[in-house]
């Protein structure tokens, strides 16, 4: 049996050590700790102590001593270290003075005695009152450490019960229940078990499964990443990870953490997974804007993926980004993707089939090829909701190559009650331009006055709104509420729609709409869920602000956007008015220089009034349209410009 005296001393060293956070095997001790020690407010006493158990290795100097008295160490715990030998050029107090088994090893050293060698009264009141304050403050840890070791063993006691009742819950979440199995996992895993155990890992991975088919996506993501984070080896990576590419569509949930899973071993997963697995990757660093990383991963994507149209288009797109800037390596790339997507036999090959189309259209119009521009624009079929982007780029593409026929007719398409609402106030300018340049100028007036009364006439009221408005969410709030049956336009629904048509805004807004959605999900089971309820609800709760505020600041720098851009537009329709006062003036010369000149007959276009099919429309322009053919009409203009 251990001597009582030194299993007090081995108590008191455990509780230094534990407090001056070194492990317990390390016993060395330097006068930083000892300073530290002093600024926690450990007694003398327990300081004595743990230089005593720190053995002879701590040699301090003069300066030391000074440093440490500085730092407002005790001059009791100095005058220690000094009769403990440990300050050079001291004296060594003999050995022989202390009893090994008492508890001496842990108290100040007596005082130096008087002359005759005698202890005082005093010093031995001392002495006596830090030897009760030592052993006061070994019980009381030692009282500690007992109560921590039977807390700790009703808490194994506890977790071990609770571990039982897992595999209840994996088959209720098989079953749908899915709430009653998330509180199971919670209840263990409120135990802390210890992190990367088999126990840990079920409960984690069932909690995350829970949530998920619950739609409490955001709850979900927390314990899903600690699952993909133990690695690939691990029995349900496979499950977690097509989990998280569902939350990354939900709620655009994509972490920095992910880069991680680039580390991981593959080759033991089927083909089909790692195309999952590529796309998801390639995906991930494309909307981060790493175009390279996202490159070698979309071409690890085999033409038999489903994946690999999309995953061709948007090595496209990333090759058009500046840091690659490999314009034939796109084009190839757009072709592929087209060539796939006719191949494919879903609704998602028809989607890349028209973004292909309109990415090669728009890179060969950048160029300054406007005839294979236009060629790429007319494959977009007109039942398309890209039929109004593709026609307008047309209607450019027809400007640019001085093709003013066509263009008026692509202008009047456009027009249309088939693309009303669509907000291109650059129309009525380009139309403007291409009348001043046939010389017809009633009709150059004419688009300018329709310009001034389809959009500047409406500009006041949304300067007024953006000069009032200040709030994010007011701006969010506002496009919520536009779209309500019998709602009060604060905005005009022109300029609202060109929020609509802006993709960062419906991204958001799905998320919003995502978020709130799982926010009722987690209300309706928020006693089932506890405390980890409350915390993922607040933290939905932050995430569906975040996300308001970010898309409130998307609307109102749209709007910004457009009330500048009608700004512009409005000077460029003052300089076209002055350009068709001076054409009309040298045009009067001109006609008094010739006066026998005839302009060419006009023709307008148009051809009966008969309904011949169910889409037809008219309109106050130039004529009847079919559907089937609005974005092959040319208008029957012609000069009327004055030859000289």
């Amino acid at each position: 049996m251990i001597p009582m005296n030194r299993v007090t001393r081995w108590l008191l060293a455990m509780v230094c050590l534990v407090l001056i956070g070194l492990p317990a095997h390390v016993m060395a001790l330097d006068k930083d700790q000892i300073v530290q020690m002093s600024e926690m407010g450990l007694a003398d006493s327990a300081i004595m102590g743990a230089i005593d158990s720190a053995g002879t290795d701590l040699q301090l100097d003069d300066d030391d001593v000074e440093n440490l008295r500085d730092q407002g160490v005790s001059d009791a715990v100095i005058s220690h270290l000094r009769r403990r030998g440990h300050v050079v050029g001291d004296a060594v107090a003999d050995e022989d003075d202390f009893d090994d088994d008492d508890l001496d090893a842990i108290a100040p050293a007596p005082a130096p005695a008087p002359a005759d060698g005698e202890e005082t009264e005093e010093e031995r009141l001392e002495r006596e009152r830090l030897e009760q304050e030592r052993d006061e403050e070994i019980r009381r840890r030692a009282e500690e450490l007992r109560q921590q070791e039977e807390e700790e063993e009703r808490r194994r006691a506890e977790m071990t019960r609770a571990a039982r009742e897992m595999d209840r819950a994996d088959d209720l979440v098989d079953r749908g229940q899915n709430m009653e199995a998330a509180r199971i996992y919670l209840e263990f895993l409120n135990y802390e078990p210890e992190h990367d155990s088999d126990e840990w890992y079920q409960a984690t991975f069932g909690l995350a499964k829970a949530l998920f088919q619950q739609g409490i996506y955001s709850g979900a993501t927390t314990p899903l990443i600690d699952i993909l984070m133990q690695g690939s080896q691990r029995p349900h990576f496979q499950e977690a990870f097509m989990m998280l590419t569902e939350l990354t569509r939900r709620i655009n949930y994509q972490p920095p953490i992910l880069e991680t899973l680039t580390g991981f071993y593959l080759g033991d997963f089927n083909p089909r997974f790692r195309e999952i697995f590529n796309y998801y990757m390639g995906k991930f660093f494309y909307d981060y804007g790493r175009m390279e990383r996202a490159l070698e991963y979309f071409d690890e994507i085999p033409n038999s993926a489903p994946e690999y149209p999309e995953s061709r288009y948007l090595a496209g797109v990333a090759q058009l980004a500046p840091e690659v800037n490999d314009i034939p390596a796109a084009l190839r790339n757009f072709e592929d993707a087209i060539l796939a997507a006719e191949r494919a036999d879903h609704e998602a090959g028809e989607d890349i089939l028209q973004l292909g189309y309109l990415a090669l259209a728009r890179v060969f119009f950048e160029v300054g090829f406007f005839d294979v521009a236009l060629y790429y624009y007319q494959q977009i079929p007109s039942e398309s909701a890209r039929h109004a982007d593709a026609m307008f780029e047309s209607a450019w593409s027809y400007f640019m190559k001085n093709d003013f026929e066509r263009a008026l007719g692509a202008f009047h398409s456009l027009h249309s009650p088939y693309y009303a609402g669509r907000y291109y106030p650059e129309l009525y300018i380009l139309e403007a331009t291409a009348y001043l340049n046939m010389c017809n100028f009633d009709k150059s007036h004419r688009a300018l006055r329709e310009f001034r009364e389809q959009y500047l006439n409406q500009r006041p009221a949304l300067r007024e709104y953006l000069d009032e408005t200040i709030e994010p969410e007011q701006f969010w709030t506002m496009m919520e509420e536009a779209y309500k049956p019998g709602a009060n336009h604060e905005v005009p629904r022109l300029f609202t729609n060109a929020v609509l048509e802006n993709l960062a805004f419906y991204n958001i807004f799905q998320v919003v709409r995502a978020l709130q959605a799982e926010r009722d999900a987690l209300m309706a089971n928020i006693d089932t869920l506890g405390d980890f309820g409350e915390e993922v609800l607040e933290r939905v709760e932050e995430q569906l602000e975040m996300n308001i505020v970010e898309g409130g600041i998307i609307v109102q720098q749209h709007l910004t956007d457009v009330d500048r851009e009608l700004q512009d537009w409005e000077r460029s329709a003052l300089q076209i008015e002055f350009d068709i006062e001076n054409e009309e003036r040298e045009e009067l010369r001109r006609q008094m220089q010739n006066p026998g000149y005839e302009p060419p007959e006009l023709q307008e276009a148009g051809t009966t009034l008969m309904v011949v099919a169910d889409d037809w429309q008219s309109w106050p322009f130039e004529g009847e349209y079919w559907l089937d053919e609005v974005d092959s009409y040319r208008s029957q203009m012609r000069t009327e410009c004055i030859e000289p």
